[in-house]
């Protein structure tokens, strides 16, 4: 589990958040909502530590994930290199590899497989769609050995059947035999969302940075959407699957 506690963080002098406790379950897919700029990446960065809270008496921050894996919005990639080797970077650990050993072969080739990229192996990564490079990036966490992943908008660019396959292999990723991982995605199609997600983290506009969290049952209320995005939504629950659609 992740725990922050009494979270303070402002941009120049914008307050993002104030005061704010958020958790993050072990075990789930966690999505985070709200509108554009009350701070869902800033967020991520912050449990990254790439960005450092402004710590007030009562700041505290508990993680009990082994390793993160990030994938951040705008993931750059490199050029004139083919997916296979853009892949094999994650071995990298002292600098330039001129070889990988056949193990490292063989992890590679699954991680492809998984992503259904097998086939753009030796296509060069910037000729890929910017659905398939996403991929690729999944594929890089499937290497990384994380137990933690973090994805900023990371389905945003691929077409319904690719979100689908992305959230059913996180949801594989879970109950993996050597250890589960936990994700946490940045997401803005809330139906999406709603029909894959277990828990969820709602930022509150022009509320500085005030949380709603809660699963899936407790949180998608109209009271709730309400307050987050500051607009009236529908909801309609058929059979466990959850359907938003706004009204104003």
């Amino acid at each position: 589990m992740i725990k922050i506690e009494e979270l303070n963080f402002k941009y120049n002098d914008e307050i993002i958040f104030e005061n704010a406790d958020v958790e993050i379950p072990s075990g789930k897919i966690t999505v985070i909502l709200g509108p554009n700029g009350v701070g869902k990446t800033t967020l991520l960065k912050i449990i990254t530590k790439s960005l450092k809270a402004q710590a007030t008496k009562g700041f505290s921050f508990q993680n009990d994930f082994k390793k993160m894996f990030y994938l951040p919005q705008n993931a750059s990639c490199p050029t004139g290199v083919s997916t296979f080797d853009y892949l094999s970077t994650v071995f990298f650990k002292n600098g330039w590899k001129w070889f990988l050993n056949e193990s490292e072969k063989e992890l590679v080739n699954k991680a492809l497989y998984e992503v259904e990229l097998f086939d753009k192996k030796d296509l060069n990564v910037e000729n890929l769609s910017a659905g398939e490079l996403q991929k690729a990036n999944m594929a890089l966490g499937l290497l990384s050995g994380a137990d933690l992943f973090l994805l900023d908008e990371a389905v945003s660019n691929m077409d319904l059947i690719n979100e689908i396959k992305i959230f059913n292999m996180l949801n594989k990723l879970l109950y993996k035999e050597d250890g589960g991982v936990t994700s946490v995605l940045i997401m803005h199609d809330i139906n999406t969302a709603a029909n894959f997600g277990e828990y969820f983290i709602g930022i509150k506009k022009g509320k500085k940075g005030k949380i709603v969290q809660a699963r899936k049952d407790e949180f998608f209320t109209k009271e709730n959407l309400k307050e987050i995005y500051g607009i009236d939504f529908e909801i309609t629950n058929l059979n466990g699957k959850i359907y938003v659609q706004a009204v104003g």
